[in-house]
């Protein structure tokens, strides 16, 4: 073979491997505000080459536009790769105002065997909202592609029910 013939190999194996990988799809549910009615919720993910981890954005009814990484709790993953909010560096003015059960979760040793096989997200809102969502993953290893549900919360009070 070739070295042309090699390397045009290597690419289309790069290649497929990517298409596989990365998948997408959208996240349907409600969000109530603090003292509000539920809306519904528009929220989408991509994943990255290898499902582990993607990007996520998301709009409230109320306009403001969310962006952030998720990343799946995988075994061997370490505490130093999850976001600051998720040690309880995040915004702390309205912490108060919602559960505790996201917010500085990563306090707690034990948090990454806590949630693996789940995923966790960091979204920042265009308005300075900082939201945290955690989903429970129907199979660990397909990631988000696999379907699941979960919740989120903002640091404004708003909380969220998902399902993809």
């Amino acid at each position: 073979m070739t070295r042309c013939h090699i390397g045009h190999s290597v690419v289309m194996a790069v290649v497929a491997a990517g298409l596989l990988g990365c998948a997408s799809g959208s996240v349907t549910g409600n969000v109530t505000p603090a003292g509000g009615a539920a809306a519904p919720l528009a929220m989408t993910w991509t994943s990255g080459l290898f499902g582990e981890s993607g990007e996520m954005s998301a709009v409230l009814s109320d306009g403001e536009r969310f962006a952030g990484k998720y990343q799946v709790m995988t075994p061997g993953l370490t505490r130093d790769k999850v976001e600051a909010e998720w040690v309880g560096d995040g915004p702390t003015a309205s912490q108060e105002d919602i559960s505790d059960t996201l917010w500085g979760a990563a306090k707690d040793p034990a948090f990454v065997q806590k949630y693996q096989n789940k995923a966790i997200a960091t979204l920042h809102g265009d308005r300075g909202t900082t939201m945290l969502c955690r989903f429970n993953l129907m199979d660990g290893a397909a990631g988000m592609r696999g379907g699941g549900s979960g919740e989120c919360q903002t640091s404004r009070g708003a909380k969220i029910n998902a399902q993809f």
